[in-house]
C-alpha cells in the first residue's frame, strides 16, 4: 500500500509555492513597479518622425510656407517640437517662424521668434477640446531662408503630405506633439487602453482591454503559483508510491 502524506509532505509543496508567490512579488515591486510609476515625458502625436540615419533638409524661402495634412492633435497635444536652422550662418541668426496648426473648429499659431542659431524648438500648444485630424504649416515670416528638419527614408514617412509653396514635396517635415506634464504608465493606463480600443475602431471596447490586462497582471502569477504547487504535489504523490 502507498504511504498516506505526512504532513511534512504536505507542507513542503506549499512552502515551495508560497516562496515562488513572494519571489514574483518582489520582482514585481523591485523591476516593475519603477518602470508603472516613473514620470516621463508624455509623446501625445508624431505626425512625422525625425529621420533615422540620412537627414532631409526643406528649405523655406523668405514669405514661403509649407505645409503637412493629416495631422492628428489630441487634447494632450500641449507642446510641439520641430528642428529649423538658418540657411546661412549670419549674425543676425535665423528669421522668425510661424507653425500654424488647423482643424475644423479649431486653430493655433506658434511664434519662433527671429535670430535662433538653429536647434530644436519647443512651443507651448493651446490644445482641442477632443482630438482631430488637421494641417500644420510653418511660414517663413523672415527675409532669410530657414532650412526645416525633415526625412524621405520609407520606414519614417508618415501618412502626411507636404506641400511647399503650393507643390507637393516627397517626404514629411519632423514634428512631434507632447504632454506639457511628465506622467507616469500607471496615471496613463484609461488612456493608453482607449489608444487600443481605438485601433480596433471600438470593436473591443476599452472594460475588456481593462479585464484582458488584469488577468494577464494577476492571473498569470497565480496560475504559475499553482500549476508549481500542484507538480510539487504530483511530484510527492509519485514518490510516495
Amino acid at each position: 500500500m502507498p504511504e498516506r502524506p505526512t504532513n511534512r509532505t504536505l507542507r513542503l509543496p506549499l512552502i515551495a509555492a508560497a516562496a515562488m508567490a513572494v519571489l514574483i512579488l518582489a520582482g514585481a515591486l523591485i523591476w516593475f513597479r519603477p518602470y508603472l510609476t516613473e514620470k516621463r515625458p508624455v509623446i501625445s502625436e508624431v505626425p512625422a518622425p525625425s529621420a533615422l540615419f540620412a537627414l532631409t533638409e526643406f528649405p523655406l524661402a523668405p514669405h514661403g510656407q509649407a505645409c503637412m495634412s493629416s495631422v492628428g492633435i489630441n487634447p494632450t497635444s500641449r507642446v510641439a517640437e520641430f528642428h529649423l536652422r538658418p540657411a546661412k550662418s549670419t549674425p543676425a541668426g535665423g528669421p522668425p517662424v510661424e507653425l500654424v496648426l488647423s482643424a475644423p473648429g479649431y486653430r493655433a499659431t506658434l511664434h519662433v521668434p527671429g535670430g535662433y542659431p538653429g536647434g530644436s524648438v519647443a512651443l507651448p500648444i493651446a490644445a482641442p477640446k477632443r482630438a482631430t485630424i488637421g494641417t500644420a504649416c510653418f511660414v517663413n515670416r523672415g527675409r532669410t531662408t530657414v532650412l526645416l528638419d525633415g526625412t524621405t527614408e520609407p520606414r519614417t514617412v508618415s501618412r502626411s503630405t507636404v506641400s511647399v509653396d503650393d507643390r507637393t514635396t516627397p517626404g514629411d517635415i519632423a514634428l512631434t506633439l507632447t504632454d506639457s506634464q511628465p506622467r507616469s504608465l500607471l496615471d496613463r493606463l484609461d488612456e493608453i487602453f482607449g489608444h487600443a480600443s481605438n485601433l480596433t475602431d471600438r470593436l473591443v471596447p476599452v472594460w475588456l482591454i481593462w479585464l484582458i490586462a488584469a488577468l494577464v497582471a494577476f492571473g498569470v502569477p497565480v496560475g504559475m503559483v499553482l500549476a508549481f504547487y500542484r507538480g510539487l504535489r504530483e511530484d510527492e504523490r509519485t514518490a510516495g508510491l
